[in-house]
């Protein structure tokens, strides 16, 4: 936090790095705060006390890709799992003879309606990508007990952003209170602290 005196008042230049790693990443998640603030002191009647007042910025900023792995089973739970993989496979088989005896119920020009064509297609489709799913979970499953789901995202705050008012009230040399709103845009944060300096 470089801090330097400006015209009767300070200006402070906050920086704060952070890397934030857990397992579920492939290398630890980096974010950057810069919180520039321009203030001024007031001396009070008492001699140890002052108030300072400032204005400024907060900006905000993250690494904006994260890649990671989880493992299958924290996602979908794995008890019971293959049963009904299996109950869901039969009810898929069983739907598609209901499709099929129905088409094959239906009359040439029957058929040929657009309207029975459209159902045929999009119920064909519809078991298909189902069975294809209930397929390849199972076969992980059975050829991968430890498997995993492989992601990535891009993110990044709505805005980088937004403007800030503080305060300190500095009771004695020992005693300060100090307090932060930041506002504008779609982020707010508010802090407040109490601080003590040790006399050495």
């Amino acid at each position: 936090t470089p801090t330097i005196g400006v015209a009767g008042g300070f200006i402070a230049l906050d920086m704060n790095m952070t890397w934030t790693d857990v397992d579920a990443l492939d290398k630890p998640a980096f974010s950057f705060i810069f919180d520039p603030r321009f203030g001024k002191s007031f001396r009070l009647k008492k001699p140890e006390q002052n108030l300072a007042l400032w204005v400024g910025g907060f900006r905000w900023s993250i690494n904006s890709e994260t890649e990671g792995s989880l493992p299958l089973n924290t996602l979908i739970p794995t008890e019971g799992l293959e049963e009904k993989i299996e109950q869901g496979i039969v009810k898929m088989g069983d739907a598609q003879q209901s499709v099929d005896a129905w088409w094959e119920g239906l009359s040439p020009v029957e058929r040929q309606n657009p309207v029975n064509k459209a159902k045929h297609q999009t119920a064909n489709r519809a078991l298909e990508s189902a069975g294809n799913f209930l397929y390849a979970v199972d076969a992980a499953l059975d050829s991968e007990p430890g498997a995993t789901v492989q992601y990535s995202l891009e993110k990044r705050p709505a805005e980088k952003w937004n403007f800030l008012v503080g305060g300190q009230f500095q009771y004695n040399k020992h005693w300060m209170v100090r307090a932060e709103y930041g506002f504008l845009g779609s982020r707010q944060h508010f802090f407040t602290g109490l601080q003590y300096r040790f006399g050495l």
